[in-house]
């Protein structure tokens, strides 16, 4: 299939869909691997999801690999972005591999990215998200500090507390 496109109100259910395009206003549901060049569009719900270009308003999926990545609301398992992934409203994930990280409110135990721009949580338009989160990253390239602070050297000021635990007592019932 060339291009698969979901009318907005209509709810579609595929076990696997492989295709170029797929356009979503509508809610795809996709219970295995869904796989395409290019993802746009409305609800996407998946087992796993991968794309060279995702532009969605939700996607819940156990796994996502792709790209770039430009949603509204992201919850998964694993995201690989490798180059960038901008997620305007919430990333909610396990582990995230990215280039670059643009993110508006996130719960995500593991990151790994070359760099992560956090920003307030307004409203705005998906454009205005990328807008915004661009020139954040081309503002701190120019005022951050230089220095890495990775291999930095470190001196032990006093040994830590030793906490030892009565044992000799016995426990009794409190009633």
């Amino acid at each position: 299939m060339k291009t698969v496109y979901i009318s907005k109100g209509e709810t579609v259910s595929y076990e696997n869909l492989t295709t170029e395009c797929l356009v979503v206003e509508g809610c795809l549901k996709v219970s295995c691997d869904l796989k395409a060049k290019t993802i746009s569009g409305g609800f996407i719900e998946a087992g796993r999801v991968s794309a060279s270009d995702i532009r969605a308003d939700d996607l819940e999926c156990a796994s996502v690999a792709c790209a770039r990545l430009t949603a509204k609301r992201v919850e998964t398992s694993e995201l690989f972005a490798s180059e960038s992934a901008a997620v305007s409203c919430l990333l909610s994930a396990d582990y995230v591999k990215a280039g670059q990280l643009f993110v508006g409110l996130s719960d995500i135990d593991e990151v790994e990215a070359d760099e992560i721009i956090n920003l307030r949580q307004k409203k705005r338009s998906l454009f205005r998200f990328l807008l915004a989160s661009s020139l954040r990253s081309w503002w701190m390239r120019f005022t951050a500090p230089a220095e890495d602070a990775v291999d930095a050297e470190y001196e032990v000021r006093e040994p830590a507390p030793v906490v030892r635990l009565d044992t000799e007592k016995e426990n009794r019932p409190a009633a």
